[in-house]
């Protein structure tokens, strides 16, 4: 008989991890449960996960005499271990409410009810005291001791005290032995949190590569243009001198860590002018930056700007113009920055090779932007071939 339980409990628990499994696959939730720092939704969020699963454990449990042989606890205690107990408290009382009200009359609704709240508070505590390393194995050993509170209630709480001992006896073990599924759960997040470290060591690397690519090209021609304003245009060419100046300081600045869009726009306009002087009535830009205050990773909007420039309009027919439209729109929930010109328009094997990620070496530096933008908001350029250029578009979440 105790055998019989075990088993059937083993395969609700199998089925609790693997349900959690699919949850944290979902590019919504795995946003969340990759984040060093929670927001109060995304905490409310996670709680709301936790409690649904705990309270589907208990429709999902195992009835034997008044009783309801369940995975609830497993839920709650890992939501505590892993998140606190902003997550494991509200769990434990709605799923331990929950698991009274569905069954009021019966044996051990009281006990586990009570248990429920105990696996919340105690998993609640011990996720600020042990280390990320130990929390699977303290998940399992505070799911034990709730289970073990279970059933300490069960013994003096219900009656008859005959019938108690029996449900005690039949679902001891396999409730004590079924808290291996918290340890299990633990791991999934854990996995996640590896990743997404991972994830962050690839992208200092690429950050790393990119600030390398300053192409010494625009360098020396910056330099060039300066030097032939200094004879005709002294003014002109201290601007220069500070425009190239502030490009240089920007780049040397770059690193992971994300800046206000206002100062990726300097840099923007700092690598224009100094465009605009190289190329004259050849090239215009054009800015149309809504008053927004967020921020975005260094070094994204210039090199779409630069490569609008460059493959779009210096490969136009020869003494034919362009226009290039830098624009930042507030959106309300999200900002939509756009790169649009009126050059020859990209390639559609570019746009292939980009989102293929098997980009040639002189588009690697839009590669490079796209990549990026991947790793921080999950999503990356949207490129699109117009009639005449190209529109190249991405958002930034608030």
């Amino acid at each position: 008989m105790k055998t019989d339980y075990l088993i059937a409990l083993m395969e609700k628990t199998s089925l609790l991890v693997m349900l959690f499994l699919l949850i944290s696959r979902l590019n919504t939730f795995k946003s969340i449960f990759e984040k060093e720092k929670y927001s109060k939704k995304d905490l409310a969020v996670i709680s709301i996960i936790f409690t649904s699963l705990a309270i589907m454990a208990t429709y999902n449990g195992i009835h034997y005499k008044g009783s309801i042989v369940n995975t609830r606890i497993i839920s709650i205690v890992s939501g505590g271990i892993l998140f606190g107990p902003v997550v494991s408290i509200p769990a434990g009382f709605i799923a331990g409410a929950h698991r009274y009200f569905i069954d009021s009359g019966g044996m051990t609704s009281v006990p586990c009810f009570i248990s429920s709240i105990m696996a919340g508070i105690l998993s609640g505590i011990a996720h600020k005291k042990i280390p990320k390393s130990s929390r699977a194995f303290w998940g399992i050993l505070i799911g034990m001791i709730s289970e073990n509170i279970t059933i300490l209630l069960i013994y003096f709480i219900s009656k008859p005290t005959d019938l108690a001992i029996d449900i005690i006896r039949a679902i001891y073990l396999p409730l004590i032995v079924g808290q291996l599924g918290i340890g299990f759960m633990v791991s999934i997040v854990q996995v996640i949190e590896k990743d997404k470290k991972e994830i962050e060591v690839r992208k200092k690397a690429e950050i790393t590569s990119l600030q390398r690519q300053i192409n010494p090209h625009f360098i020396f021609n910056a330099l060039n243009t300066i030097a032939s304003f200094i004879r005709f245009d002294p003014q002109k060419a201290r601007e220069l001198i500070i425009s190239l100046s502030t490009y240089l300081r920007h780049n040397l600045e770059f690193n992971d860590k994300p800046i206000s869009i206002k100062k990726e726009i300097d840099q923007v306009k700092s690598f224009v002018e100094i465009e605009k002087a190289r190329f004259g009535e050849k090239l215009k830009v054009i800015y149309d930056i809504d008053d927004v205050d967020v921020k975005i990773p260094s070094l994204i909007i210039q090199p779409l700007v630069e490569n609008a420039i460059i493959h779009g309009i210096l490969s136009k027919e020869k003494n034919k113009s362009g226009q290039v439209i830098v624009s930042v729109k507030d959106l309300g929930e999200k900002v939509k920055v756009s790169v649009e010109d009126d050059g020859i328009g990209i390639d559609d094997k570019v746009i292939e090779d980009l989102y293929s990620g098997n980009m040639p070496e002189n588009k690697i530096g839009l590669y490079n932007v796209h990549l990026r933008l991947k790793l921080y908001y999950h999503r990356g350029l949207d490129i699109k071939k117009l009639d005449s250029g190209t529109l190249i578009e991405f958002y930034v979440g608030r």
